[in-house]
C-alpha cells in the first residue's frame, strides 16, 4: 500500500500535465470499504451486506439499468434489490438481458452506501478540489462494454471488485482514430448497437494505425487510473463474475 502523499502527488503531477496514469497495485483498497463489504473474498456480491445495511425503502429505490440483448438496447427502472439478485446469480439463464448500472450517482439516491465509498482525499486536494460527480458502475465482467466517448471533466477512476480493461486515446490521437465517424458517434443507439457498434470495436480494439499511441491499463479490485479532460476511452470487463467500479469526476 502506497502513503496518500505519493498517491497525491501522482495525481496532480497528471493533473497538471494532462496525462493518464495507473497508480501501484492495490493503492486504493484500503481507502474503499466496499473493497471488503459489498464483496467477499472470492469477489462474489454479499448480498447479506446490503439486506442488513440498507432498508426496505432503500432497497426498493429504482434505478435506471442498461438493458441489452445481441439485438436490443434500452435503459430500465427497476428496484435496486432486483440488481443486486441479479448480480448475485452464478450464471445467466438463458435468455435474460443483459444489466448493467452505468454512470449512477448510487451513493445520492441511496446514502446509506456513502461510508462504503468516500471520496479520496487526493481528489479534494488536487486542482480545485471541486467533486463534480461521483459515479457507480455495476454489471457483470462478461458483458461490460463501454464505447469509445470523452468526458469533459478529469476522471478517478477505482476498481472496487472483477476486472476492466480500460483504453485511452489521447484527444488528437482519438479523433484521427474515428475519423469521419466522429459525427455518427452521437447517439445512444449508434454507439450501442448495430454497424456503428461494430465499426467502433473494430476502431478501439483492433489492430490500426494509432493503436501504439493507446494507453491501455487493466485495474482489478483496489486499483486505479487517471483518465484526464478530454481523452476518448472505452472500457471492456475481463473475465467473468461481478464488475463494480466508481469514479469521481473533478475540477
Amino acid at each position: 500500500m502506497q502513503s496518500l502523499p505519493i498517491l497525491r502527488d501522482a495525481l496532480r503531477a497528471h493533473f497538471a500535465s494532462h496525462t493518464p496514469c495507473q497508480f501501484p497495485r492495490g493503492a486504493f483498497a484500503a481507502l474503499i470499504p466496499a473493497n471488503k463489504t459489498w464483496f467477499s473474498a472470492t469477489g462474489a456480491l454479499n448480498l447479506d451486506f446490503f439486506q442488513r445495511t440498507l432498508s426496505e425503502r432503500d432497497l426498493a429505490t429504482r434505478i435506471t439499468v442498461e438493458s441489452s440483448t445481441s439485438t436490443t438496447f434500452e435503459r430500465v427502472s427497476v428496484p435496486f434489490e432486483l440488481l443486486l439478485h441479479y448480480l448475485s446469480l452464478p450464471e445467466l439463464p438463458p435468455g435474460l438481458p443483459e444489466l448493467y448500472l452505468a454512470q449512477t450517482p448510487l451513493l445520492e439516491l441511496i446514502p446509506a452506501l456513502k461510508e462504503s465509498i468516500p471520496t479520496p482525499a487526493i481528489v479534494e486536494e488536487t486542482g480545485r478540489g471541486d467533486v463534480y460527480a461521483t459515479n457507480l458502475w455495476l454489471g457483470r465482467c462478461e458483458s461490460i462494454n463501454t464505447p469509445l466517448h470523452k468526458d469533459p471533466n478529469p476522471n478517478l477512476f477505482v476498481q472496487i471488485a472483477g476486472r476492466k480493461r480500460v483504453r485511452m486515446f489521447s484527444p488528437a490521437v482519438g479523433k484521427k482514430l474515428i475519423g469521419s465517424d466522429v459525427a455518427r458517434f452521437r447517439t445512444e443507439e449508434d454507439m450501442m448497437l448495430g454497424e456503428a457498434r461494430k465499426r467502433l470495436e473494430e476502431v478501439v480494439w483492433g489492430a490500426h494505425d494509432g493503436q501504439d499511441e493507446a494507453y491501455e491499463v487493466e485495474v482489478g479490485p483496489g486499483d486505479g487510473c487517471f483518465i484526464p479532460t478530454g481523452w476518448w476511452h472505452a472500457v471492456k470487463g475481463v473475465g467473468s463474475g461481478v464488475g463494480a467500479s466508481v469514479n469521481w469526476w473533478f475540477r
